[in-house]
Order: C-alpha cells, then sequence, then structure tokens
C-alpha cells in the first residue's frame, strides 16, 4: 500500500473516531411553506438571528445549515430534547416575526427530525443540505450562497476576516433588534455584523471539516447527487430527479460486469422497477437508459391520460 493510500485511510480512522466521540447527531428539516418565510434582505436577516438566536438558547451544536426563502435544513449535535428546544425557539421566533409583519402563521409550522446515525449518512446529509443552494437558484454557488454555512467550510480566507464585534459590547437596544424581544439573553462571544448574527459564531464549521477526509472529499459530496438525496428528499415529501449520467452510473453499480443497455428483457423489466421505486426516474429517463421501448415502460408504469 503506497504513502498516499496509507494517509487516506489514517485520515479516514480519525473521521470515524471524531464521529463516534460525539453525537447525536440530527437531521433538521422544516416544512415547505406554500408562501415565503423571506422576500428580502432584512427578512433574510432576521431568520439568521433566529437560527443563532435558537442555538445559542437551546444549546445545540449547529453543524451545517442553510436558510432558503421558505424552508430551512439545519445539522445539528446534541441531546434530543436540545433539538426540541432548538424546533420550538425557531417556530415561537419566527412565528412571531412572521405575524408582525404580515404573512400568514407558523402555528402549524412542522418540523422532521431524523437521527444521523452514520458518518457516510452525516456526509450525505452535509452534501444534500448544500447542494440546496444551487439546485435552488441557478445564479449562486454553494460558497457564494450568503444565507448558508457552506462558505465557512475548508475556506482558507477565513482567518483574515475580522468581521463584527461581540454581541457582548452592544447596548440593550441593538440587542432587542437582533432578538425582536424584551430578551435578549445570547453567548456573549457572539459576532455581529450590521445588525446579523454571523453564522461564524453559531456554526461549529471547524467540528464538521474534521468529519471529512479532506477538502476534495467534501467538495465531491456537493456534486453527487444519487440515492442518498432519494431517501431525504421521500422523507420531506420533496420531487427530486438524479441527472440521466448519475443514473447511469447508480444502475450500472446494481449490475457489476453488465451492459445495462444489454440487459436481458426480464432483467431490464426489474432495473426499471428499481429506477423508478429508488430514483423516482420518470419514464422517459428509463428509456433513455434500458433497452425498453417506450411502449413497454408505458406497460409497466401507466402515465394518467
Amino acid at each position: 500500500m503506497s504513502h498516499e493510500k496509507n494517509d487516506y485511510w489514517l485520515r479516514e480512522r480519525e473521521c470515524e473516531r471524531c464521529f463516534a466521540a460525539g453525537g447525536p447527531y440530527y437531521f433538521i428539516s422544516t416544512e415547505n411553506l406554500d408562501w415565503l418565510l423571506y422576500t428580502k434582505a432584512e427578512e433574510f436577516v432576521a431568520g439568521t438571528n433566529f437560527l443563532g438566536i435558537s442555538a445559542g438558547r437551546s444549546g445545540l451544536r449547529i453543524l451545517d445549515e442553510i436558510q432558503m426563502n421558505n424552508h430551512h435544513h439545519v445539522l445539528g449535535e446534541g441531546t434530543y430534547a436540545q433539538v426540541c428546544d432548538f424546533c420550538d425557539l425557531m417556530k415561537t421566533q419566527n412565528g412571531r416575526y412572521q405575524q408582525a409583519i404580515g404573512h400568514p402563521s407558523l402555528k402549524d409550522w412542522a418540523f422532521w427530525i431524523d437521527e444521523t446515525k452514520d458518518l457516510r449518512s452525516f456526509r450525505n446529509r452535509v452534501g444534500y443540505i448544500d447542494r440546496n443552494a444551487y439546485l435552488a437558484r441557478l445564479d449562486s454557488m454553494p460558497s457564494g450562497y450568503p444565507w448558508s454555512s457552506a462558505n465557512l467550510f475548508f475556506n482558507g480566507n477565513l482567518w483574515l476576516r475580522k468581521e463584527g464585534v461581540e454581541y457582548g459590547s452592544l447596548g440593550v437596544r441593538a440587542k432587542k433588534a437582533i432578538c425582536h424581544s424584551h430578551d435578549v439573553s445570547l453567548p456573549s462571544n457572539f459576532r455581529v455584523l450590521d445588525g446579523m448574527l454571523l453564522r461564524s459564531s453559531f456554526v461549529d464549521y471547524k467540528k464538521t471539516e474534521r468529519l471529512f477526509n479532506s477538502a476534495n472529499q467534501y467538495f465531491s459530496s456537493l456534486t453527487k447527487r444519487g440515492e442518498a438525496d432519494i431517501e431525504i428528499a421521500a422523507m420531506l415529501g420533496e420531487s427530486i430527479q438524479v441527472p440521466s449520467e448519475e443514473v447511469v452510473q447508480i444502475v450500472s453499480g446494481w449490475f457489476p460486469g453488465q451492459k445495462i443497455w444489454q440487459l436481458e428483457k426480464q432483467v431490464a423489466y426489474e432495473a426499471a422497477k428499481m429506477m423508478k421505486l429508488r430514483l423516482r426516474s420518470s419514464n422517459r429517463q428509463i428509456v433513455q437508459t434500458l433497452n425498453l421501448t417506450p411502449a413497454e415502460v408505458e406497460r409497466l408504469f401507466p402515465q394518467p391520460k
């Protein structure tokens, strides 16, 4: 075994030890609302502050998160009680604010909580969270999207930043403006810039970095879509379709040593069923991938007229 391979496996074992020594880890996702929580920068800033407030007061360690205009995804480390406190605080803080600006009530805002039990799932979920920035928006890469923690990971320029001031140095009026409340209790070392709690204060990005073998592995996770995304999307009730080139790689992995466009007919039918069940492939994608005609696929999966 070469020196490079030894280094890889040494780093991988260290990642495993780091994961096992911590936890439990939870993936938290809010319901995709049919209206927009955040429509302009000041509303996104308020939502960011509620994330920091909820983390600071609940004690949940946030390891990754993204704030979209109608939902949040969060990967956290802590007890289940801390997760529940975090969700309750998010719902209460944000609900009060949304009502104040004339948005619908968040009384029935649903949160999904799922424990992340192994390192592979943890990495998949980081990739899923951070991919949201460019899957949902064509004008942004993960590191360029301002409302997530993706730009903190493996960023060699962070040490150059000396942004903001400590929360503890602010006056009461400024603290009330950040918290949108008379309750201004927060860790004094949180940093604030232009009225916003900085994500680098309440996201433990260094811990997340230690759970990846390298920066290259992290960036690879951002572009690798597949069954992991399908599983998470199914849990959240989201629709997602894996790109065709990745579908070919996944299906080829199900039938090692065989050319998937030359599978025997019955085997191709089984492959089609697996594609529909596991990958949620469209009929057209199945036709493009396997040696089946549109009529054959239509008989397997009739489309509503």
